[in-house]
């Protein structure tokens, strides 16, 4: 039987899309409000236009899923991995305080979770130490990293899944796997990048058989659960019931998580800070504003 496919919820999704929405929105004021502050009056005219343009067209290459590239390895995954694998496709997630992550593939197996970050670049490409170039004419010319912003998911993800209790015999980063899967371009070479990096989906499931043969470290169980908590999860306001949470950083150090909303829901979110082991002060009544909540975290 070929692999199991399970989906995140749809309105469940909508959420995170409507919270993302609302995160580009405040960044977007804030770089007008930049411009007002620090652009003589006489020439922002013509220069909020112009970084209005450059940042929702950075944002749009940015929100770029390469749909075709994804249902390219979705069928590949689906149809070379055994059904004690799981697929989960367009994963969104937000593992810290407007933090989001979009993975293009979580695949969860026997030897591991799989984060794979689908490329559908045509023409030719260069990796090296996770610095990337792309050929352009007779020039290489530094690209965005795919390798660097997995690596970011891997990141945010391991925290994510800390709050799972999933009892492994060892660190959980220990057992989640990042990589990259090209799927359209013509020519690629990579040398010591942090992560495997595929030229196509074949190539990606050989490597995942390869993985299931030298190794099993979660049970049926154990994946089962992690699949549950994906298909399920909510941006972080919806989970704890509450209208906003805001990570201050402090000069120490230290983070301050505050919470509006009831003191309930902010000790819920305080005990899935501790359930990651992170160490955690006490909750409290913020002095200046009422109805916020606020606790710190120790680096």
């Amino acid at each position: 039987m070929p692999a199991r496919i399970v989906k995140q919820n749809r309105d469940i999704k909508e959420l995170f899309r409507a919270r993302i929405r609302e995160k580009v929105e405040q960044e977007k004021e804030r770089m007008r409000e930049r411009i007002d502050s620090e652009i003589p009056s006489w020439i922002r005219w013509a220069v909020k236009p112009l970084a209005e343009w450059n940042f929702n067209a950075t944002r749009a290459r940015w929100n770029d899923r390469g749909a075709s590239g994804e249902t390219n390895a979705f069928l590949h995954f689906w149809l070379l991995l055994p059904n004690t694998w799981t697929v989960i496709s367009d994963v969104v997630l937000e593992p810290d305080p407007d933090e989001f992550i979009q993975i293009d593939h979580v695949v969860i197996g026997p030897p591991g979770i799989f984060l794979v970050e689908t490329k559908a670049w045509e023409g030719a490409f260069l990796g090296y130490r996770d610095v990337w170039k792309r050929k352009e004419g007779n020039s290489w010319v530094v690209c965005e990293s795919p390798t660097k912003q997995n690596l970011r998911h891997k990141k945010l993800f391991v925290e994510w899944v800390k709050g799972l209790s999933l009892n492994m015999s060892g660190p959980i980063a220990d057992y989640v796997f990042p990589v990259v899967l090209f799927t359209r371009c013509g020519w690629l070479k990579v040398n010591e990048c942090s992560m495997p990096v595929f030229r196509d989906g074949a190539a990606l499931v050989g490597y995942l058989w390869r993985c299931a043969r030298e190794r099993v470290v979660f049970s049926q169980e154990q994946i089962e659960k992690v699949v549950q908590a994906i298909a399920e999860a909510k941006p972080l306001c919806n989970e704890f019931c509450v209208e906003r949470i805001e990570n201050i950083k402090l000069r120490n150090g230290k983070e301050c998580i505050r919470v509006l909303g009831t003191k309930e829901g902010a000790e819920k979110l305080r005990e899935t800070y501790i359930s990651r082991g992170r160490i955690v002060s006490k909750l409290f009544a913020d002095k200046h504003e009422s109805g916020w909540w606020c606790f710190y975290l120790t680096p």
